[in-house]
This record gives structure tokens, sequence and C-alpha cells, in this order.
């Protein structure tokens, strides 16, 4: 160490010391920065399902899929690609797709490193001068193929329509990009919280169907499994594990259940309840230029004590809540269905179970 002109000039000096305390500070921002480049992307992965087409349209999948795809990626998702899902699917000999039972549900977690499979139907779809379009979907967890989540949404080209005829939807592609986004606006990767004690496990069987729409039964079947998840008072099973004990069952008859089978069901699903009813009627009226009509009957079985514990029917049509005008009226057999499985589960939350 030396004086000159009285400062001192050596390896503590206040300048030495700042360099020093900067180079530090740049090599813990550097690390951090190192860090967090390294880290793998914290996108959720999930499958998703092609949907279960129960339309007379073709073309409907190969329209829907691609926006419903480009949609769950706008939500900061990775959906596994095409490729790879089509293999899984072909090497497990998956053939129906609108539903997957418990253990291709796991299995698929497991090799397409997913946490998620987003399964569906699209239950109308007409490119007409009034364009139709509607859509159902749950998503299934990997884990133990429980419901997360679940949604419906459907709208005609003249939902939209305005004072003067304005505002209606002719085009088929912006009608399938409203209908999506309205599926999804709720989506969530995370199931609700319900209380285990107030809640109900249900198994909702296959609809019988006597309407001349030939997949009206199902149609129904998935409604409500859809308005049962959303309600805080039932825990519906995913209909793949319902499916996959029917075929082991070799239950045929749709609408009924022998005591054997409601047995079975509750000791091989533990569910507390089970749902049986019939599709006595469902209209779209675009032969007969009539409004949409739907109408259904249901009955809940307590499985303990092999009862019926709550049976009823309701009976919709789209020109029912017309109130001037137009004003309030359902063009679309969807929206008429949901009101009808929605007013029957409101219903069907009242039954006494003991």
């Amino acid at each position: 160490m030396r004086r000159t002109d009285n400062v001192t000039v050596g390896r503590n000096g206040p300048f030495s010391r700042s360099l020093f305390l900067f180079f530090i500070l740049f090599s813990l921002l550097f690390s951090v920065y190192e860090g967090y480049a390294a880290q793998p992307s914290q996108k959720i992965k999930i499958a998703l399902f092609p949907f279960e087409n129960l339309t007379d349209d073709k073309t409907a999948l190969e329209q829907i899929m691609p926006v419903l795809k480009g949609q769950l990626e706008a939500k900061g998702l990775e959906v596994v690609d095409e490729n790879s899902l089509n293999k899984f699917l072909l090497k497990e000999r998956i053939r129906s797709i609108g539903y997957i039972s418990k253990d291709i549900a796991q299995k698929i977690g497991r090799e397409l490193n997913v946490k998620a499979i987003l399964v569906g139907s699209i239950n109308s779809f007409y490119p007409q001068k009034n364009p139709q379009v509607g859509l159902l979907a749950r998503l299934i967890d990997s884990t133990d193929g429980s419901i997360l989540w679940a949604n419906q949404a459907s709208a005609t080209g003249e939902d939209f329509t305005k004072i003067l005829g304005l505002g209606t939807v002719t085009d088929m592609d912006r009608l399938i990009s409203i209908v999506t986004d309205r599926l999804l606006t709720s989506f969530n990767i995370t199931s609700p919280h319900k209380e285990k004690e107030l809640t109900h496990r249900i198994a909702v069987m296959p609809f019988q169907n006597k309407s001349r729409h030939k997949d009206a039964g199902m149609i129904a079947t998935y409604m409500f499994l859809v308005e049962l998840f959303k309600n805080k008072g039932f825990e519906p099973l995913e209909y793949g594990e319902i499916r996959r004990l029917i075929v082991d069952l070799r239950v045929r008859n749709r609408g009924e259940l022998d005591y054997n089978s409601i047995k079975a069901l509750s000791e091989n699903l533990g569910v507390e309840g089970v749902l049986v009813g019939t599709v006595e009627s469902y209209s779209d009226g675009l032969d007969t230029s009539s409004p949409p009509e739907v109408a259904i009957s249901a009955r809940l079985i307590n499985t303990r004590k092999n009862r019926i514990v709550w049976s009823d029917s309701v009976q919709l049509n789209g020109d029912e809540g017309i109130v001037v005008l137009d004003w309030g009226r359902i063009r679309s057999i969807d929206s008429v269905a949901d009101r009808v499985v929605t007013k029957l589960i409101q219903r069907m939350a009242t039954a006494k179970w003991q």
C-alpha cells in the first residue's frame, strides 16, 4: 500500500469493492436466469379424444375438432399430437370415443404423460340457412377416472338476430367458433369442491330411446352426466366405467334394471343411486317447421334399499317461453333438452333417500 496526495490506492479501495460487488450480483442473476431457462414447460398436458358424432353430417368432426384444439391451446394447455393419440387408440383397440373407462384413463396418463382426457359429443350440426351446433364435453382425470369438469353449449344462427333482422349468424365457421368458445368458458382442470357427506354418488344408465332421433338416448345420458356434475348434491361416475360394467353384466334392456344388476352396480362402483330413464320425444322440428320438443322420464333407485326414491317426467317445446313476437323462443333442440334435464335434476335433488 502507498499514499499519493493523501488518497489511498489498494485492494480495499471504494472502487474495487463496488466492482467486486457488481460481479457477484451479475453472477447470481445469471445463475438464476440459467436455472429458469432450464426449467421444463409448465403447461398442463391433456389428450383430446375425437368427439362422438351423434349427427348425420359426416363432416362435423373435421370442422369442429381443429377449432376446439386451437381454443384449448389458446388457454395455455398442451394437447397431445394426433399421431401419438391415434397410435394409442389403435394399440388399445378403442373404437368408442365418447367416453373412457378408469383403466384406459390411467393407461393413457402413464404412456402419454397427460393429466386429463377431454371426451365429448357433437349432438347437433346443421349447416343450413339457420345453422345449428350443439356440443357436450367432459374432462376426465387420468389418475382415477373421475370427472374434473363438464359443460355443454349450443346455438343457432337466428339466436343472434336483433331488430330488423340484423346480427343473424349465417356462416357455419363463425357459429362453430362461438359455440366452442361458450363450451370452454368455464373450463377448469381442477374439480369443484363438494361436501362428501352431502353428495350422492350416482351411476347414469343409458336412457331408453322411444323417439325418432336414433341417438336421443345417448344424448340424454350425456346431458344428465353434465348437469349432475354441476349440481353440488351429486357425484356422477364417468360413463366409461358404467359401460364397462354393463358389458360385463350383459345388461341389455335400457331404461330398466333387475335387482341383481342394481346390487352389482352398487358393489362394483360404490354408488348410492342408479338413474334410469326414457326419452319419449326428441324432435328438432326442422322437417315440420315446428318448434323443437323434448320429453324425458326418469327414475332414481336407491341401491342400498333396492327401491325407487324418485320419479318424474318433463316435456317442453321451444315456443313455451315466448313473451312477445319471437322473444324467448328456443330454436335449438339441445337447449330445450338441457332445460328438460335441468328441471328433472332440480326435482330429483329433493328425493328422500331414507
